[in-house]
């Protein structure tokens, strides 16, 4: 993987057009940030859908004319992520005819969801295509989160002046823009990694007007997200997701500055990478020292998790309402946030998961629904498992689950095997997909058409050759 660190001789990128005549490819781009803005923001579907029929004609356009003149059409290998989507499509249809267990829900999400998700892969693949033919434009997809989070910002100053506090959250953030903190987690994780992807892969192509004006985004639309994370949203996820990229990151520009040294050959990138790294180790640290002072669920987190998976031990997960929460090995009370997600998690995976390896069909509540029907006292509060990957097993089984992640581990590996304009971003992108779903209860609705979009547009960046 570290191998990704190399500048590539020669990037090529396909053109049928010079790109300052392509204005198809710029509307696209353009729409589909003002897109991902919005998707996880209360009140705009209407907006959301009518973007996704607009974006969804003129991306079938576009990549109508795209591969009727590109010369270099992608390898067999670049399709897999795509293959697989289409086949997790193919086995929801299947699923309805064939396995349904609730009709009606399922038709529901079927033309809803899912049909959503089908025109956000075709839109995604059109914008990847344009996106293709000037790697710089990828900046402007995530200005359009970075705008969503400037009116977050927007609506918690009035409060915080009211409270005579930076730290204003509140429960489950109803006031605020998105739908839950969870949706804020959502886009500033994409936020996140998506600008430090960008930022790598202009300091790998070492142009320093692309580099500089990248810089500068990169910078204010990470503190925003961790700004939010730590005083809007007070979400221990966020914080950590951020903090697992950059560490990954740091090693890996560590290594390659050693082998610079090495080797004596010192190249523009490396220094720039550790540069970004130490910035932002900065920037990291003084959040994190803000968030410890507020959360106190990090100074137990261990013994807590070491509680909750215990679920033979610890029924208590089938309804904490009624039942209350277990004591840790500490002899104190479990915090109740990593109590439930661990529990129900577990609970999800090795009780409901086997029982229904094939899933139930429904995106919303299938951990409640199975709950309810194994324990007739169980919690039907309970949302979800509070990880979008055991909530889709349950929906959809092995099948579902594995080809929804085998599409993001074919991006990871297909991103990091040669290298691409954007090989930092696919790879990190992908990566933090996989654990980003891993630990968020983003498993429905407008969660899952981002999904399929960005993974579509990660597959229409892939280079078209090693």
């Amino acid at each position: 993987m570290l191998g990704m660190l190399k500048v590539p001789k020669n990037i090529s990128v396909t053109s049928d057009a010079a790109p300052s005549k392509d204005v198809l490819g710029y509307c696209l781009i353009i729409l589909s940030s003002v897109l991902l803005g919005i998707w996880a923001v209360k009140g705009t579907i209407a907006l959301r859908n009518s973007l996704l029929g607009i974006e969804t004609i003129l991306s079938t356009i576009y990549c109508m004319r795209f591969f009727k003149v590109d010369k270099q059409k992608p390898p067999l290998k670049n399709w897999t992520p795509l293959i697989l989507l289409g086949l997790m499509f193919c086995w929801v249809i299947f699923h309805y005819f064939f396995l349904t267990r609730f009709p009606e829900q399922q038709f529901h999400e079927l033309t809803s969801t899912w049909l959503r998700s089908g025109l956000a892969v075709i839109v995604g693949v059109g914008t990847g295509m344009a996106i293709r033919k000037r790697p710089n434009a990828v900046s402007f997809l995530w200005i359009g989160i970075l705008v969503s989070f400037g009116y977050l910002i927007y609506e918690y100053i009035p409060k915080a002046i009211a409270l005579n506090s930076f730290f204003v959250p509140l429960p489950d953030n109803i006031s605020y823009i998105f739908y839950g903190k969870i949706s804020g987690v959502l886009a500033g994780t994409i936020l996140v990694v998506g600008l430090l992807g960008t930022m790598a892969d202009a300091i790998r192509r070492g142009q320093f007007w692309d580099i500089f004006g990248t810089a500068i985004l990169w910078l204010l639309g990470t503190a925003t997200a961790l700004y939010a994370y730590v005083f809007i949203f007070d979400t221990r996820n966020g914080v950590g997701l951020a903090a697992i990229f950059f560490i990954f990151m740091s090693i890996a520009a560590i290594f390659q500055l050693i082998k610079a040294l090495l080797g004596r050959k010192m190249g523009l990138s490396a220094p720039l990478l550790l540069a970004l790294i130490i910035v932002f180790t900065v920037m990291l640290g003084w959040f994190g020292m803000q968030h410890l002072k507020h959360n106190s669920g990090w100074s137990t987190m261990w013994e807590d998790a070491k509680t909750a998976i215990q679920i033979e031990k610890y029924p208590n997960w089938q309804n904490p309402a009624v039942m209350g929460y277990p004591q840790n090995a500490n002899g104190e009370g479990v915090k109740a946030n990593t109590y439930e997600r661990l529990a129900w998690a577990s609970a999800g995976a090795r009780i409901f998961l086997p029982e229904n390896p094939l899933g139930v069909g429904i995106l919303s509540k299938p951990f409640t629904t199975l709950l309810m029907q194994k324990y007739p006292n169980g919690g039907a509060y309970i949302p979800s498992t509070h990880s979008a990957w055991v909530e889709i097993a349950l929906a959809f089984g092995y099948p579902g689950l594995l080809l929804t992640l085998g599409a993001l581990f074919g991006l990871l590996c297909i991103s990091v095997s040669f290298a691409g304009p954007h090989q930092y971003l696919t790879s990190l992108l992908s990566l933090g997909l996989i654990l980003l779903y891993t630990v968020g209860e983003i498993s429905s609705q407008h969660a899952i058409e981002m999904l399929c979009f960005l993974i579509a547009l990660m597959s229409a960046l892939l280079p078209s050759s090693e």
